[in-house]
């Protein structure tokens, strides 16, 4: 009799472990979908949308600049470059990864920049994001980007 127990909760188990995947499937589908939609509204320039994504207590760094604790600091951050001109942004995502809560995503961008003399170059880097699940959805908690190019003075 026990060995029927034993048999039934391996099986179980199995199971269960089987069930994973899809998990991570969903966390990947949705941080996709909240990265591209990230992107859209930086294009457009919809800043409450934007920072529709950050945990209230998210950190956001930026390149070249000191970190920006809370969405609300976040908020007023953003605003700078979005009234700059800064646009064209794409993300091109290497991986995405999750244990339990917590998924970090990893990749690079590019986005257009406006210089003082009216000429646009391109700046491109790197990013690293990390998500956290709050119910059904995932919220950015830290967002880190490093340009590859040098500050501008």
């Amino acid at each position: 009799m026990k060995r029927t127990t034993t048999a039934r909760r391996t099986a179980s188990k199995s199971t269960r472990t089987l069930r994973k995947p899809a998990k991570t499937r969903n966390a990947t589908a949705a941080i996709r979908q909240t990265g591209n939609a990230w992107a859209q509204h930086w294009n457009a320039g919809r800043l409450d949308d934007l920072v529709a994504a950050y945990a209230p207590d998210a950190v956001y760094l930026p390149p070249h600049h000191g970190a920006v604790h809370g969405r609300d600091a976040i908020r007023e951050y953003l605003r700078g470059p979005l009234s700059h001109g800064v646009g064209n942004l794409a993300f091109d995502v290497t991986y995405i990864r999750q244990d339990a809560k917590l998924a970090w995503d990893v990749g690079t961008y590019r986005m257009t920049v406006p210089l003082a003399d009216g000429r646009k170059k391109e700046d491109h880097g790197k990013y690293l994001t990390i998500w956290k699940r709050t119910g059904r959805k995932w919220l950015i908690t830290a967002d880190a980007w490093s340009s590859d190019l040098p500050p501008s003075n």
